[in-house]
C-alpha cells in the first residue's frame, strides 16, 4: 500500500472518530475515485446461493466473530459484516475468495453502496492496517477499532467493510437488501455452461448488469 492511501486511510478514521462524518465521507470519495474511478468489489464463489443473492440485490453480512481482529466479544457477537475491495486486479484474492478464478467478483459504484448504508444504518469505512493491541481502549474507539482494524500483513487486500451493529439480533449471519452489482467479473477459470453459470448470465441480462469474463493470467 502506497504511502498516500495509508495515510489517508487513516484520516478517514480519525474524522470518523471525531464524529466529522462529512469530511470523512469526502476523504473516502477522494480515496476510491483515485483508486479506480469510484468502485467496490466482492469477490464470490459461483455457486446457486451467491446467484440468488445478486438476483435480488442482497449482500450477506456474517458475524463479526468469524472475522480476524480483536476487542470486545460482546459487541463482536452483536455486530456483522460484509467485506469488499478497492482492487479488481488481485490474483491472490481471486485465488483465495473467488475460488482459485472459478468464481467472480461483483463490482458496486460507490455512490451506491453509501445510499445503500444509510438506508440500512450501516457504518461503511476502508480498513485501516495495524500492528498495535486495542482491546484495552474500550468504548466507542475501541469497538470501530476492533471491526475495522486488521494486521498490516493483510495490507495487500486494501479492504474496506460494511459494519452492521444489531444488539437484539443472534443470527449467524444477516441478508440486507437494497444494492445490485454494476458489473459481474467473471473468473477465467469459471463456466457459464454449466446451470449455475447460464442463470448468472440470464440474471445479468434481465437486470442490465454488465459482465465481463477476467483474463487469464500469464503468472
Amino acid at each position: 500500500m502506497e504511502d498516500w492511501e495509508f495515510f489517508l486511510r487513516k484520516a478517514i478514521f480519525s474524522d470518523f472518530l471525531r464524529d466529522k462524518h462529512r469530511e470523512a465521507q469526502e476523504k473516502m470519495s477522494e480515496l476510491i475515485i483515485r483508486k479506480n474511478g469510484g468502485k467496490l468489489y466482492r469477490y464470490r464463489p459461483l455457486d446457486d446461493a451467491e446467484v440468488e443473492l445478486i438476483r435480488h440485490g442482497n449482500i450477506y453480512f456474517c458475524r463479526a466473530v468469524r472475522f480476524e481482529g480483536a476487542g470486545d466479544v460482546v459487541m463482536r457477537f452483536r455486530s456483522y459484516l460484509s467485506c469488499f475491495t478497492d482492487d479488481l486486479k488481485s490474483e491472490a484474492m481471486w485465488y483465495k475468495y473467488a475460488d482459485q478464478s472459478a468464481g467472480m467478483c461483483l463490482e458496486y459504484n460507490f455512490e451506491d453502496m453509501q445510499k445503500f448504508a444509510e438506508k440500512n444504518d450501516l457504518v461503511l469505512l476502508p480498513v485501516i492496517y495495524d500492528d498495535e493491541e486495542h482491546e484495552e481502549l474500550g468504548g466507542t474507539v475501541g469497538n470501530v477499532l476492533s471491526m475495522m482494524t486488521k494486521s498490516t500483513d493483510t495490507a495487500g487486500e486494501f479492504e474496506w467493510r460494511l459494519w452492521k451493529y444489531d444488539k437484539t439480533s443472534s443470527d449467524i449471519g444477516k441478508i440486507l437488501s437494497g444494492v445490485t452489482p454494476r458489473k459481474v467479473h467473471v473468473g477465467d477459470m469459471a463456466s457459464l455452461d454449466s446451470g449455475t453459470g447460464m442463470e448468472l448470465s440470464k440474471i445479468c441480462e434481465e437486470k442490465n448488469i454488465g459482465m465481463q469474463i477476467k483474463e487469464r493470467s500469464l503468472f
